[in-house]
């Protein structure tokens, strides 16, 4: 009855410990689900702005590229009318060069028309003399030689004469077929030049036309540009600061978890506590606690579900905790009591074990040890050396597995001896 009693007031405690350490945690968890809302909407307003950006972005970049476009546009027009500037100057100069020849060409001309009118006059005077000689020709100069040797020499004369008129009348129709064609041919050329020089003229001043427009859509483009890279820094502010509201949210919100699984954790292990204090009541029995085997050393597997260590199966029940030692380590009796089994071999897989009677329904097991030190019938007391640890039996290292029993079923035994 007394025990009975102990234990009422230790849950009682316990209770009245885990409603104040959850007072606060009430109290905030008023605004959890206002966070969590308010979480939601930023995330949803962080994607659109982060959606925003991109699209800004994008913008941005294909204006910086129209304008890189048309930059190097302009530079080939600008080389284009360089080219059509060398190419009118050329067309200048050979227009001028034309126009000088064609002036030299008509002063030829004049020259070659007066040599003509020259040799014209000479030959209309030699026509006059001879009218006024009279109407005598060739054959009668020939009749009137008076020897051979006249003849001889009137025939040469007729000759020369006859000849002079001939080239007379063969140099004027050269020179007149001479001028005229150089004449044709630089008026022929005069023309091309000045044909050209027209059609460049167009060509250059549609150059200067498409330059001027292509200038004028630079500068639209840059003007574009300037306002959209405005509008890229804003929509970035503008996620920025979303993010950083969104981060105020996320951090109250974790700190509110992270303080939840510390109250939780707490209200956990207060609840062992509260277990361990009642199981200690209900061994006082046998006149104590128990104690931890291998002090100082760390537990390397807890009591219930697990995996398998040596099939590697998930859900093996371990009915026991087993704590880690060097080979040798002396194991030490958690409780006094009398030994029951002290036996070595394979034992189902425990290897060398002992079992202790604790009375009062409960006992200990020490199994994988590597030398029992008491024997069955033994009484022992409280720490008594009772074994060494080892890894007999099933076992993949040096450890001790030890369990509590309590009418036969095991129950966990870390909250007996504080683990």
């Amino acid at each position: 009855m007394k025990i009975k009693r102990r234990n009422t007031y230790i849950t009682f405690f316990m209770l009245l410990v885990m409603l104040i350490t959850f007072l606060p945690v009430v109290e905030v968890g008023a605004n959890i689900n206002e966070w969590r809302q308010e979480r939601d909407r930023l995330r949803q307003e962080r994607d659109e702005a982060q959606s925003q950006v991109r699209d800004s972005l994008d913008l941005l970049t294909g204006l910086r590229t129209e304008i890189t476009e048309l930059a190097a546009l302009m530079q080939e027009y600008n080389q284009r009318i360089i080219d059509a500037l060398d190419t009118l100057e050329y067309l200048e100069l050979k227009l001028l060069d034309t126009r000088i020849a064609l002036a030299y060409a008509e002063e030829d001309l004049e020259q070659a028309r007066q040599y003509r009118d020259a040799q014209e006059e000479l030959f209309h005077e030699r026509l006059r003399a001879m009218h006024e000689q009279g109407p005598i020709g060739y054959l009668d100069v020939l009749f009137q030689a008076t020897s051979f040797t006249d003849l001889l020499v009137r025939l040469e004369h007729v000759r020369t004469i006859a000849s002079f008129d001939r080239q007379v009348l063969e140099d004027m129709q050269a020179a007149e077929e001479r001028v005229e064609q150089k004449v044709n041919t630089l008026i022929l050329l005069t023309e091309q030049y000045e044909y050209e020089h027209a059609q460049m003229m167009v060509a250059l001043a549609e150059l200067e036309a498409a330059q001027e427009a292509n200038a004028a859509m630079i500068y639209e483009l840059e003007a574009d540009e300037g306002k959209q890279a405005l509008l890229y820094e804003l929509d970035r502010e503008a996620e920025q600061a979303i993010l950083e509201e969104l981060g105020v949210i996320d951090r109250r919100i974790r700190d509110y978890e992270t303080e939840q699984a510390r109250r939780a954790a707490e209200a956990a292990r207060a609840a062992r506590e509260a277990e361990q204090a009642a199981r200690v009541a209900q061994l006082g029995n046998f006149g104590g606690q128990f104690i931890c085997p291998l002090p100082g050393f760390r537990t390397t597997s807890r009591f219930g579900s697990r995996v398998d260590p040596i099939t590697g199966r998930a859900g093996a029940f371990h009915g026991g905790i087993d704590i880690g030692a060097p080979g040798g380590t002396h194991i030490r009796a958690a409780a006094g009591g009398v030994v029951r089994t002290s036996s070595t071999g394979w034992n189902g897989g425990f290897g060398n074990m002992i079992i202790i009677d604790h009375g009062n329904g409960y006992s200990t097991l020490y199994a994988h040890n590597s030398r029992n030190r008491v024997s069955a019938g033994q009484r022992v007391t409280q720490g008594q050396h009772i074994a060494d640890v080892g890894t007999t039996g099933r076992s993949t290292g040096n450890h001790l597995h030890f369990e509590i029993r309590r009418n036969g079923e095991r129950i966990n035994p870390a909250p007996f001896i504080g683990r």
